[in-house]
Parts: C-alpha cells; sequence; structure tokens
C-alpha cells in the first residue's frame, strides 16, 4: 500500500460517515505515535487524503501549534528555488530517522475538509511535512529521498546524538 499512488477522492465523499471515521482515525493514530502528519495509505487506506498538525514534541519540543489542517487531493504546484537538509521521521518506519533535502517553500493547492479549492504557499516545516505527506499518497517514502545513507539513525541515537544538540 505504501508504494502505491492513491486515488483521488471524489468531493462527495467528503459529506459520508466513512470520511469523518477516517479523518478521526487519522487524527488518533498521528498524535498518539507523536506525529506531525499522516496519510490514509499509511492506515491502509488508498486515498488521496492526509492530515497535518504541528505541536510540541518529544523530538522538536520548541514546535508551536498549528492545525489540524485536512488536505484532500494535494499537489505541490511549484517548488521554491531554496533547499535545506533536515532530520525526517515516518511513522511508518517509526525508530528511524535520516535527513531530507527539500525545497524551503512550496505553492500548493488541495481541497480542505469542507470541499473548499485552497491554493497558497507554504514555508518551512509546514511545506516540508506537506511533501512528505504528498510523497505516501504518491507511493514514494521519506527513505527513497534520503541522500546520504549515513545519516540514517535508529530513534534512541537520534534523542542522544541530534534532539540533545539544537539543530
Amino acid at each position: 500500500m505504501l508504494r502505491a499512488k492513491a486515488k483521488r477522492v471524489p468531493l462527495s465523499y467528503l459529506k459520508t460517515k466513512e470520511f469523518l471515521n477516517l479523518k478521526k482515525q487519522l487524527l488518533r493514530v498521528m498524535r498518539s505515535s507523536g506525529g506531525v502528519g499522516l496519510a490514509a495509505p499509511q492506515l491502509g487506506v488508498s486515498l488521496r487524503v492526509a492530515v497535518l498538525e504541528t505541536r510540541p514534541t518529544e523530538t522538536r519540543p520548541d514546535l508551536s501549534e498549528k492545525g489540524p489542517l485536512f488536505i484532500i487531493n494535494p499537489k505541490v504546484t511549484s517548488y521554491g528555488k531554496s533547499l535545506a537538509r533536515d532530520w525526517e521521521g515516518c511513522l511508518s518506519f517509526r525508530p528511524l530517522r535520516g535527513q531530507v533535502r527539500r525545497p524551503c517553500s512550496i505553492t500548493v493547492e488541495y481541497w480542505n475538509e469542507e470541499g473548499v479549492h485552497i491554493e497558497e504557499r507554504m514555508t518551512g516545516l509546514w511545506a516540508r511535512i506537506f511533501q512528505h505527506e504528498v510523497d505516501h499518497l504518491d507511493g514514494v517514502i521519506y527513505l527513497d529521498r534520503v541522500e546520504d545513507t549515513r545519516s540514517l539513525m535508529q530513534l534512541e541515537e537520534f534523542r542522544e546524538r541530534i534532539v540533545g544538540k539544537k539543530y
């Protein structure tokens, strides 16, 4: 499921009990696992739906609260030129962390949970999370984007070596 491209969501689906249940499950699993994003394929559901939310976490205690934002049929329409390498993890590969280089700013479009079409510019961590979740919907995992596999480390090592330092 993680390697398959998820199916486009008809907007009529947003008014169903199934969508409400999917939203609740995405939020519950993401929050209980300490994540900042989760895509439907990670729950075994092949639909182009994901949720993003930042709040202080164990590995990023300085995060501010933002979201939750449900994105339906999202896509990145343009990428900024500036790239940054930062640490990423994934709830599907929980014990691993690795460095991924991504554009610092992106222009995106998606439909929100009310079925409203949104176009906006995203920057920083919010843009990184959006790209990570869209990758899931396209069958791409962050490990595919790790340029130097020597950056990969187990979560415990990451806590000791990286979280203990300001990065």
